[in-house]
């Protein structure tokens, strides 16, 4: 944000770790922070993207500062994470919504919301994909840590948080299918959720026995160029279900995660055992990359939600809750 001119209006420090109760220590601090920072700067409303806890803490110091909340990917699922209750909790807090695909937009007006303030724009990610333009293979390597020419998978698994399983045996179970297949790796670690540094510590461990880069987070301007570079993403991050298909890039989708949003063409689902995963790399890698019609939209999000917030009254905290039939 700062290297692109924009001035960081405030800061909020949440707790980090992902042992037993880090993440409800992180929701209390960021709720302190979020309100330091409404009450400090009084916007006339809050724009919030997603469903990570960050995003929780701020949209409740937001309400209870009474600053409108903004949210946008609401309606969406994700039955196999926490993410998803923080999800609907967001969008109950919310005044209106910006939603990428229809079936989020009829979902949050079956919870209730009025219509007329839910609209779908396509999920804002894709616009900077709109514009891509790809980096050459050296250029990419030299950024990335890469090596080589040849073919390499993308990977980056995240934990499930919900299923109660250990997320340290299933980062295992996605080692042994991937030796199976035998591909490097370019590995980017696992988000702060409870389980996240049991996975890292398993594909960190692996990369280096193996010669893999473990990249950490590539960030924004280089994950899509990782994407473009891939001959298939395997794991469970969003970010196969939503941008990859404009990239044209095959997505082996691992376990719970993700279950319930929509996907495109590009993604094959399989469970968390090695064999399942490694049939499923296999069939992605014999897919190829295709032309895919991407179900989160065109790239154009942003136009359109800068013309809907035009014609948003910025300042109305009260919301119509009109419940179909009832």
């Amino acid at each position: 944000l700062e290297a692109d001119g924009w001035t960081i209006g405030g800061r909020v420090p949440t707790a980090s770790g992902d042992g037993p109760g880090a993440m409800g220590a992180a929701i209390a601090e960021g709720v302190s922070g979020f309100t330091g920072v409404f009450l400090a700067g009084e916007p006339d409303a809050v724009l919030l993207l997603g469903d990570r806890f960050e995003t929780l803490a701020a949209a409740v110091a937001a309400s209870a500062c009474g600053v409108p909340i903004v949210h946008l990917h609401g309606g969406e699922i994700s039955a196999g994470a926490i993410d998803n209750q923080f999800r609907y909790a967001i969008s109950a807090l919310a005044s209106y919504h910006f939603v990428a695909t229809e079936k989020a937009r009829r979902r949050l007006i079956a919870m209730g919301e009025d219509a007329s303030r839910v609209v779908r724009t396509g999920a804002p990610g894709l616009d900077h994909l709109a514009g891509f333009e790809p980096m050459s293979r050296e250029a990419f390597n030299a950024a990335a840590g890469m090596t080589g020419d040849g073919a390499f998978l993308l990977v980056t698994l995240h934990p499930t948080t919900l299923d109660g399983a250990d997320p340290a045996g299933q980062a295992r179970a996605l080692v042994e299918a991937l030796d199976g297949v035998g591909l490097p790796c370019l590995v980017t670690a696992a988000n702060r959720d409870p389980g996240g540094e049991a996975i890292n510590g398993v594909l960190r461990e692996a990369a280096r026995e193996r010669g893999w880069v473990f990249a950490g987070a590539l960030g924004p301007g280089l994950y899509p160029q990782a994407m473009h570079h891939a001959a298939a993403m395997v794991g469970n991050s969003s970010s196969g279900i939503i941008e990859a298909a404009t990239l044209g890039l095959p997505v082996v989708n691992i376990g719970d995660r993700q279950a319930g949003r929509e996907r495109s063409g590009n993604v094959i689902d399989c469970g968390h055992g090695a064999a399942e995963i490694g049939g499923a790399i296999r069939r992605a890698l014999a897919m190829g990359r295709g032309v895919y019609e991407n179900v989160y939209g065109d790239g154009g999000a942003g136009v359109r939600i800068v013309e809907a917030l035009a014609g948003v009254p910025l300042g109305v905290l009260r919301k119509p809750f009109s419940p179909p039939g009832l």
